[in-house]
């Protein structure tokens, strides 16, 4: 028969590989044997944060805070739980406990710094994330921590460190796919679209159950629409100026857009891998808005063939009006969303 520690020992790896519901199992095993031993307890309550089951969590990990108060374990599994419970005054309490006990351990100030975060006090969570990787500068997840705490701070300083953490983190950890996407969420912020579509792309690839990635995907399409309604809009007005004099003047300029519009195209996805067209097919399709948006915009640029056949230049005028639809969508859209 197994001994607690060792059953708990199990459960810990079995949690790494998440195999809650066994790793559950044997913590309760482990737990059963010695009911009033801290670190089992702290054991199991880790197993149950795992598992998203917080309010459970909880009270094992004040069980253990109870039989072992000098452990900054028990008071940092108490502070997540609480934390993720959304009680942030209790929980920044108990990681200032934990730290307390324990100021040169990794992952005591690791768990303060997502408290901190969670509480709202980013500016706090930098200075507490910095501290992590001082303790432990080779952790991928130290240097993780940090660039997301400094992505919470939107000014440049922060961004730029959020870069650097990032890189740092994918040199250690070439395979972490939550950096690949979070610096492309910063590409995106940074109004690179196709950048933060190739990152995507790739973390993506490294872990296919990432919910956050086709979201991040949605958002990088409307920001890729959005230039291109702001290019046919200003075009369209000189495509409109050159067709009052003659049918030539239509004709040219409708093709000199619909060639620029192929080049800036190629350009700006030039870069990007081959296996993001069947990602970009069904981001659009599962997004009514931005599917309706894209029919709009390939319908535009119909106009400017039917132009440039006819030579009947104020047939573009139609694109002003399908771009004046789409804003008025575009900002519905943002509206309902953010309500």
């Amino acid at each position: 028969m197994s001994g607690p520690f060792d059953l708990a020992l199990r459960a810990e790896q079995l949690g790494q590989v998440g195999r809650l519901a066994e790793a559950e199992q044997a913590a309760r095993e482990a737990v059963a044997l010695d009911p009033q031993d801290p670190r089992l307890l702290g054991t199991l309550s880790s197993t149950l944060l795992l598992a998203k089951r917080y309010a459970e969590g909880l009270a094992v990990a004040e069980a253990a805070c109870a039989a072992g108060p000098e452990l900054e374990r028990s008071h940092r599994l108490r502070a997540l739980h609480l934390s993720l419970l959304g009680r942030h005054a209790e929980a920044l309490q108990a990681g200032y406990v934990s730290v307390s006990l324990s100021p040169d351990e990794p992952a005591a100030a690791h768990g303060y710094a997502k408290v901190l975060q969670r509480a709202g006090r980013p500016a706090d969570a930098v200075q507490v994330a910095r501290r992590v990787v001082e303790l432990d500068p080779d952790s991928a997840a130290a240097h993780l921590l940090l660039a997301d705490c400094a992505s919470d701070l939107r000014d440049k300083a922060h961004r730029d460190l959020a870069r650097r953490e990032y890189e740092a983190t994918l040199r250690i950890d070439p395979e972490n796919a939550a950096a690949k996407h979070d610096l492309a969420l910063l590409d995106a912020r940074g109004r690179r679209p196709a950048k933060a579509l190739a990152g995507l792309i790739a973390a993506g690839r490294l872990d296919p159950t990432m919910p956050e990635v086709a979201r991040t995907v949605v958002v990088v399409l409307w920001q890729l629409s959005w230039r291109l309604r702001m290019w046919l809009f200003v075009v369209t007005i000189v495509t409109l100026g050159a067709s009052l004099g003659s049918t030539t003047g239509a004709r040219v300029s409708a093709a000199v857009v619909l060639v620029l519009t192929a080049a800036l195209t190629w350009w700006t996805t030039r870069d990007l891998p081959r296996r993001t067209w069947p990602v970009v097919r069904k981001a659009v399709g599962t997004d009514r808005a931005l599917t309706v948006t894209y029919v709009a915009l390939a319908l535009c640029l119909l106009l400017y063939v039917g132009a440039l056949a006819s030579g009947f230049g104020l047939m573009v005028a139609g694109v002003w009006i399908i771009l004046i639809a789409l804003g008025w969508l575009a900002l519905g859209v943002r509206a309902f969303r953010r309500s």
